[in-house]
């Protein structure tokens, strides 16, 4: 009997640990350019000319909260605090080592996002001639 609880315990372990890894798998290949994914700002940082800078939530900085990044119709809808919603087209998309980097232009502000391909971590800079902010968040697959 003991064998017997030993043996089922170590074949869920290893079923588990088979799901475990095939979820990585998955993860590695879903910010791959081909799978649209949803990301959700989790801090800001603004800087004014370089010399004054501030933290704070998307809301603080009228920034986006959600971005969702539609690879069909090469474009990514920002949505704000409230009903505002924006669309910005990417412009230029590179797989490079373990990123995904988009860049584009919107209300002559230069933008870059950055997603881990493995942990779906999301950095995003946005750089006009006297404001620069930094997003930082998380992605999900949909």
């Amino acid at each position: 009997m003991f064998n017997t609880t030993v043996k089922r315990m170590s074949i869920s372990m290893l079923t588990g640990m088979v799901i475990f890894a095939s979820g990585t798998v998955a993860a590695k290949e879903a910010y791959d350019g081909k799978s649209n994914f949803i990301c959700a700002t989790q801090g800001v940082m603004a800087c004014v000319d370089g010399a004054i800078c501030s933290k704070g939530q998307a809301r603080d900085f009228d920034m986006p909260d959600f971005m969702m990044v539609d690879f069909k119709g090469k474009v990514i809808r920002a949505f704000y605090d409230g009903d505002k919603e924006a669309t910005s087209p990417i412009k230029y998309m590179e797989s490079s080592g373990s990123q995904l980097i988009l860049q584009g232009v919107e209300n002559n502000h230069g933008w870059s996002l950055a997603v881990h391909r493995e942990s779906g971590r999301m950095n995003v800079g946005v750089s006009g001639s006297e404001v620069s902010f930094s997003l930082f968040g998380a992605c999900q697959v949909l």
